[in-house]
């Protein structure tokens, strides 16, 4: 879990937000409502069962939430994924379905969702996790608006549909990284383990949603999903994205589904709209918005998980 320091500079990376009035109970888990038990481990031949079950559906949105859904109270856990053991300086399982964070539980169910199998699966969350698909702690994407959301764009992986569904309220979020800008985090926070020149640089770009405008919208989020919370742009962080999940529909209604840590500890369900209130009340580090990622099947696909996919 070597991803401690670098979560301690994202904070609140996977927290969400904090409640308005920090001894109010969450809104979406009232004190009053006993605590659901966590899912039962899917086991290799679980996980073959539950992939078999999902390719039974066309729809690749469809199949995300059929398959988010079975990891419903999973536990919580910071970086729960490394490259292995006997893979310094992180050797945490490439793989896992015990525990999730909030950017493993969107990767995991999406490859699972892609692959026709466990084997494919593990192939596919290896391409989302790492540059070229090359497996070591230096090529991982660890950084989500200057790595993630870009080069699983261009990999083919997700579509950005965040202009389409916003339409003129569609904003664009900068951030400017340079060696000035990593160096004020570097000797306290920021990954010692990566040298200068494998830290991103340049100009950062991400279209969002702004968060006053996005439930006006909620009927045009299809199914599945991957949202990204976008923040302020603070000069002194090297980041502005501090969140993801996935928007599912439950009947007619849009759901956050995502590995929460504050308060929860587990993979949860909110309804959207009250996700957005909540969240639109944190004044630390106020939210300006949320990027929309539409999962899609790489034209590569067959390539990357050696045999053909949907």
């Amino acid at each position: 879990m070597r991803h401690t320091a670098l979560l301690a500079l994202l904070t609140p990376l996977c927290l969400g937000a904090a409640p308005a009035t920090p001894t109010a109970p969450p809104a979406s888990a009232p004190a009053s409502q006993p605590r659901p038990a966590p899912p039962p481990i899917l086991d290799d031949a679980a996980l073959e069962a539950l992939i078999r079950e999902a390719q039974a559906e066309p729809r690749l949105g469809k199949r995300v939430n059929l398959i988010s859904r079975r990891f419903l109270h999973t536990p919580y856990a910071v970086s729960p994924l490394g490259e292995g053991p006997g893979s310094p300086p992180d050797e945490d399982p490439r793989f896992s379905v015990h525990a999730f964070d909030c950017t493993t539980f969107v990767e995991t169910v999406v490859a699972l969702a892609l692959a026709r199998d466990l084997a494919q699966a593990r192939r596919i969350l290896d391409a989302i996790r790492y540059q070229g698909g090359v497996v070591s702690f230096a090529t991982r994407k660890h950084f989500p608006m200057a790595q993630w959301v870009p080069q699983n764009i261009e990999a083919g992986f997700f579509v950005d549909i965040t202009r389409r569904v916003g339409g003129p309220t569609t904003r664009v979020a900068y951030k400017l990284l340079d060696l000035e800008v990593w160096e004020r985090r570097r000797n306290k926070e920021i990954l010692p383990e990566l040298k200068s020149d494998q830290l991103p640089q340049g100009t950062a770009a991400l279209p969002f949603i702004p968060i006053e405008e996005v439930v006006a919208h909620l009927g045009e989020i299809p199914d599945g999903t991957v949202i990204t919370v976008v923040r302020e742009n603070y000069k002194s962080v090297p980041i502005r994205v501090s969140h993801q999940g996935l928007l599912v529909r439950r009947g007619e209604r849009l759901f956050m589904r995502h590995a929460l840590q504050k308060g929860y500890n587990r993979v949860i369900d909110v309804p959207f709209e009250r996700y957005v209130e909540r969240i639109g009340k944190y004044g630390k580090w106020p939210v300006v918005g949320f990027n929309l990622l539409q999962p899609q099947t790489p034209p590569d696909l067959e390539r990357i998980a050696g045999g053909a996919s949907r």
